[in-house]
């Protein structure tokens, strides 16, 4: 019988995958002590207190990362982007990668969770935030992609953004996440069985054909600048839900250029204040759809973000099928966020 503990007594998660689907789930002990568990989410939008605020640096534990202004100590207040340690982490670095077979199939929690503060103001939101700062966000986000990257128990890497209660987020200090699993997740297993599919039958990327497509169409694009295009997908899951491309063929993220993070935060920053014209106080999650690891996948995977507004919930027939009812067409997603373009600017 498992007992969740280290031979140390300390609480272990582990990954344990569906028999039936193949799906993997994270079993996280340590996040139970979080305190906001098992209740109605709400976020603290008190700055005061705050373990992200400058001032609060020994409330986290140690950077892994941060961007200062000329030559300082590590963790103090003098910091533009930090990068922590998640203090709830849903996996552990120190557990051993150990997979247990019998009926069921378990993975040791080996892993790495860390959290990107953006900035030290408390109440900033992308669309508020310089050009200059969102840079700056890019480009830690890419340098700890390659490092955790590095570690060849890491099959994928995971870079996501919680925005409001609705989104999943607990505390209003604006702040990514950075999530590397010792597995490739059944979704983008899928995802890759797709694309690849597409490109053996076609010669071609799936990615670059669908933009090509939809920049000749012009009926769901919202907003392009040089490198990125901003479109609703043809097949949008979720209501308001759009994607970030880029227009030439880059299947990974830290394949990015620093012209391209600049593109990049330019219209990631565009995209976000068009939401908020057009929504009060939206929560969204912002996923990076970034490709295994392991997996050659050079020529068929076309790396991308999606932006997913939290308007709704998942019902009995999203959750038992797997499927989805969006009720609103992504060709009226794109009217409306176009208009919206003289009031951002």
């Amino acid at each position: 019988m498992l007992d969740f503990t280290t031979d140390r007594g300390r609480s272990m998660s582990e990954i344990r995958k569906d028999i039936v689907t193949g799906v993997w789930t994270i079993i996280a002990v340590e996040r139970g002590k979080r305190p906001h568990d098992f209740e109605k989410q709400s976020i603290k939008k008190n700055s005061e207190g705050c373990p992200f605020c400058a001032g609060n640096e020994n409330q986290t534990p140690p950077e892994v990362l941060a961007y200062r202004t000329g030559q300082q100590e590590p963790n103090n207040s003098k910091w533009k982007v930090r990068v922590v340690p998640n203090k709830y982490s849903a996996l552990k670095e120190q557990n051993a990668v150990e997979t247990i077979k019998g009926f069921y199939e378990t993975i040791t929690g080996y892993g790495v969770h860390e959290v990107l503060i953006d900035t030290t103001d408390h109440e900033a939101t992308i669309g508020k935030m310089s050009y200059e700062q969102l840079e700056l966000v890019l480009r830690a986000l890419k340098e700890r992609y390659k490092d955790i990257s590095s570690d060849d128990k890491i099959k994928y890497v995971q870079i996501f953004k919680n925005q409001g209660a609705e989104a999943g987020a607990s505390l209003q200090h604006p702040h990514w996440q950075i999530i590397g699993v010792p597995l490739m997740p059944e979704n983008q297993k899928q995802i890759i069985k797709g694309s690849k599919k597409y490109f053996q039958e076609h010669s071609r990327c799936v990615y670059c054909e669908m933009l090509r497509y939809e920049r000749n169409a012009k009926v769901r694009i919202i907003y392009e600048n040089k490198y990125f295009t901003l479109f609703a997908p043809y097949a949008s899951r979720f209501c308001y839900e759009t994607w970030i491309m880029p227009k030439q063929h880059l299947y990974d993220f830290s394949r990015l250029k620093d012209e391209h993070l600049k593109s990049l935060a330019q219209i990631l920053k565009e995209s976000i204040q068009r939401y908020e014209k057009v929504f009060d106080q939206l929560a969204y999650n912002i996923c990076f759809m970034s490709p295994p690891l392991e997996a050659n996948v050079e020529k068929y995977f076309h790396w991308h973000i999606q932006i997913i507004p939290r308007l709704g919930n998942l019902a009995g027939f999203e959750l038992s099928t797997g499927s989805y009812i969006n009720p609103t067409p992504p060709e009226m997603v794109a009217e409306t966020l176009q208009k919206v373009a003289k009031k951002v600017r």
